[in-house]
């Protein structure tokens, strides 16, 4: 049931229902401000609602307890003919009358000149800002294909443009590498074109006024502005007008608004949350999501990227703001849609915000990459230092490695694709503090050589080492110098003598030196070299690896023969120009080495 509300109209009170009120005080305002404009239009928009009242007072005569608008309807088209309230109007109408009551019909119907359309915003009809149901207004044709064109055209636009890759711009931090700064440029040109099928409606959106009166109705029609289609503009508008539901426009606005509102507020808490952390804890933030390469350079460029932190918060946060304003105006009931002021307000701080971020993005990368270069420059100079310092025979060692060599007596003779050249780990006994001669790589076949020399007397020699390999081509090998010395001390030219060994392929699982621990293997040297372990270590070798064994074998080198008393060089070899085997990838292991004399 409509509530009926008491208004005062010229010093007189009247019953008039909800509907039939707001139709008759759009009605009488509307008027107003037309005839404000005029001359004396304050006398006749006075002389309008005196009339309006006589009317009113003769239903209440006739028993009409509460005005409905279908009264009230009567009433505007009755008020409404020009005929009726301008005098200049009544005095065209008596000169037509004497020009001959033959043309008096004709006259009453001709229309008056239809004004020149003007471009508005159509906000009876919007969607967003009602641009397109402007177009439609303004150059013809139904408002849904206007939208349904813009949309498909857009979509166009950003398939074959490349445009959906860039959604992720503006939210990157491109701190780190140079490939991400020399990308900053890239995102300068490509955003405006990824932009190009929005930026006209958002400008026309801005510039073009939207319609807040009849009288901007009338004008975005291109009808005459006059008392008579001012009536049929109110009327209409207040009829047609639903006050308990939404057009099926608003409700798509309102669920495509929250499902963006949804997903801007995920980001708008990541980011704020990324933000917080990096204020708090900046080198784990930076390592971890920022892809800042060297960290030690945080402190120099922490204002930057704070900066673009607060940055991006506000244009996150302006995106979300508008969206759920959009959202609660769409779906809600009382809360109206910005003003064209707002919506340029908010757009240029959005514009202001997105300059400020690449601004600010572009010095603090450019501000990195000049102190980068400076730290650059320092540590190569501390590297070439350390190289220097570490370098030995023309090859760099590690501290460990270095040690473990001169410790052990060994030395390097050929090193490529070798990042290493000991280990420490999975020893035959299982213990992680025995350090040998080790290399590994999965990808470039290793060339490697490391040996002793010793001067050895005439007689007979066996070289025995415990090993083990991932791959074929790993040898042990024995031989003598390019040189002997007779009793006087006289160096006297002789052939090399070389004998190898390959180091069996076991991987780390198993080996020999376990599986005589465990069951024995009939090799008697290899039962010679086990039995000389004490049985504490023979223990830990059974039980290594979960009673798997490490892999471990060992291989010797039986019978060398040395004629008279001369350099003997051993060791462990990759190396083609010694095994005559091509080098392979993979990796090797090598330890225990033991040189004997076995005979004469």
């Amino acid at each position: 049931m409509k509530k009926n509300i008491t208004i005062n109209l010229c010093g007189r009170l009247y019953q008039i229902d909800e509907d039939a009120y707001e139709l008759l005080s759009q009605y009488t305002e509307t008027l107003r401000n037309y005839f404000l404009k005029q001359e004396d239009g304050k006398e006749i928009a006075d002389d309008i609602e005196e009339r309006i009242a006589e009317l009113l007072d003769d239903l209440k005569a006739q028993g009409f307890e509460a005005i409905t608008i279908e009264q009230v309807q009567e009433i505007i088209m009755q008020i409404g003919r020009v005929e009726e309230i301008t005098s200049e109007e009544k005095e065209q109408a008596d000169k037509e009358n004497a020009e001959g009551s033959e043309n008096q019909e004709k006259a009453d119907n001709i229309k008056k000149p239809i004004e020149k359309k003007k471009f508005y915003c159509d906000s009876q009809n919007k969607m967003l800002a009602g641009v397109l149901a402007g177009c439609a207004q303004y150059f013809g044709g139904n408002v849904n294909l206007w939208r349904w064109g813009y949309v498909i055209l857009s979509f166009l636009w950003w398939f074959f443009n490349g445009g959906g890759g860039l959604f992720a711009l503006p939210f990157a931090a491109p701190i780190g590498n140079l490939f991400e700064i020399i990308l900053i440029p890239f995102m300068l040109l490509c955003i405006p074109l990824f932009l190009l099928p929005v930026l006209p409606y958002v400008l026309v959106a801005i510039i073009a006024p939207s319609t807040k009166t009849a009288e901007d109705v009338l004008r975005m029609k291109g009808k005459e502005v006059n008392p008579q289609n001012l009536a049929e503009e109110v009327t209409e508008h207040t009829l047609n007008k639903d006050k308990n539901s939404k057009t099926f426009w608003d409700i798509m606005v309102g669920i495509i608004t929250l499902g963006l509102s949804f997903l801007l507020s995920i980001i708008f808490i990541i980011i704020l949350c990324v933000f917080v952390a990096f204020l708090v804890a900046s080198d784990i933030v930076a390592d971890e999501f920022m892809n800042i390469d060297y960290i030690e350079l945080v402190p120099f460029i922490k204002e930057g990227i704070i900066m673009c932190g607060i940055l991006l918060i506000a244009n996150v946060g302006i995106l979300l703001y508008c969206c759920l304003h959009a959202t609660i105006s769409s779906l809600g009931k009382n809360t109206p849609s910005m003003s064209n002021k707002q919506r340029l307000i908010w757009f240029l701080l959005w514009v202001a915000s997105i300059v400020g971020f690449v601004g600010c993005t572009v010095y603090t990368s450019s501000k990195y990459a000049k102190r980068y270069e400076i730290y650059r420059a320092e540590k190569r100079i501390e590297t070439d230092a350390y190289t220097k310092a570490h370098t030995h025979n023309g090859f760099f060692f590690s501290d460990k490695d270095w040690e473990f060599f001169q410790k052990e007596g060994w030395m390097m003779e050929t090193a490529k694709n070798c990042d290493r050249y000991t280990y420490s780990g999975e020893y035959m006994t299982g213990e992680d503090s025995v350090r040998y001669l080790d290399e590994h790589d999965e990808y470039n076949p290793v060339i490697y050589t490391a040996n002793k020399k010793v001067l050895a007397k005439p007689g007979l020699y066996r070289l025995s080492a415990a090993v083990r390999a991932s791959n074929t081509g790993k040898f042990i090998y024995i031989m003598t110098s390019d040189s002997i010395i007779d009793n006087d001390g006289n160096v006297e030219q002789q052939e090399d003598e070389i004998m190898i060994r390959e180091i069996p392929v076991n991987y780390n699982v198993g080996g020999n030196i376990w599986e005589e621990v465990k069951e024995g293997t009939g090799d008697p040297v290899v039962k010679e070299l086990v039995n000389r372990l004490p049985t504490r270590t023979r223990n830990k070798i059974r039980a290594a690896n979960n009673g798997q064994g490490f892999g471990w074998s060992y291989i010797y080198i039986n019978n060398f023969r040395v004629n008279t008393t001369t350099w003997i060089t051993y060791g462990v070899t990759t190396d083609e120009a010694i095994t005559g085997d091509p080098a392979s990838t993979g990796w090797f292991s090598a330890t225990d080495f033991v040189l004997e004399k076995i005979g004469n």
